[in-house]
């Protein structure tokens, strides 16, 4: 079973997610919409799934383990992409500014290995109203292989032409990085965002993860 950051979760039982159950909102939540996203971190065991729960304000993020058998479905934001899941969503949520630019940015990306994540991501798999007017677009590339720097620049610049901010993180297989301060090159370094904390690197593909 391959389990990778941003994947989201459909629970089967909630008892086998464990995580501080003082704060208020975060049972409430579950029991509307079972779903969580998987977060990077370290398992304490090979059955425990680092995860977190989302709740409705951008503030109610709690983090959380869950057992691998609570698992009911395991839904990639590759496969939301090849599904476009936003084109299931009611009239009134594809009126959102990011929901609007979902088939702008996949004829911009179509040469990349991409996906929704965030808020967009969430909306689109749960149907829950996660996203709001002001919202920006949350996207993850999978690249295992280093990319070509002027095709990803080029690609970034047409992005930022549209009307909305975009985020986008790569995944390398090591971690993942922020595409745009990789871009920007501001330093000689960039922070490779891995399972046991951030590192510092100059070729997040050749880094060996501690």
């Amino acid at each position: 079973m391959v389990i990778r950051p941003h994947d989201l979760i459909e629970i089967s039982d909630l008892s086998l997610l464990k995580w501080n159950e003082e704060n208020d909102w975060a049972g409430p939540s579950l029991e509307r919409t079972p779903f969580v996203v998987v977060r990077r971190a370290e398992r304490p065991n090979q059955d425990c799934i680092p995860v977190g729960i989302r709740g409705y304000h951008r503030n109610q993020r709690e983090p959380a383990f869950l057992h691998q058998n609570g698992i009911k479905n395991i839904l990639s934001p590759y496969w939301l992409k090849e599904q476009r899941m936003w084109k299931r969503l009611n009239d009134e949520r594809k009126q959102l500014p990011v929901i609007a630019v979902m088939d702008l940015v996949m004829e911009i990306m179509s040469e990349w290995h991409w996906g929704p994540t965030g808020s967009a991501g969430f909306e689109m798999t749960t149907g829950y109203p996660a996203l709001k007017v002001t919202s920006d677009l949350d996207l993850v590339i999978d690249a295992p292989e280093e990319f070509d720097f002027n095709k990803a620049k080029k690609m970034l610049q047409t992005l930022d032409t549209l009307s909305i901010r975009i985020d986008i993180q790569v995944e390398t297989g090591n971690g993942a990085f922020l595409l745009r301060e990789f871009i920007e090159q501001r330093t000689k370094t960039v922070v490779l965002r891995t399972n046991s904390g951030p590192q510092l690197v100059r070729n997040p593909w050749t880094v060996r993860v501690k």
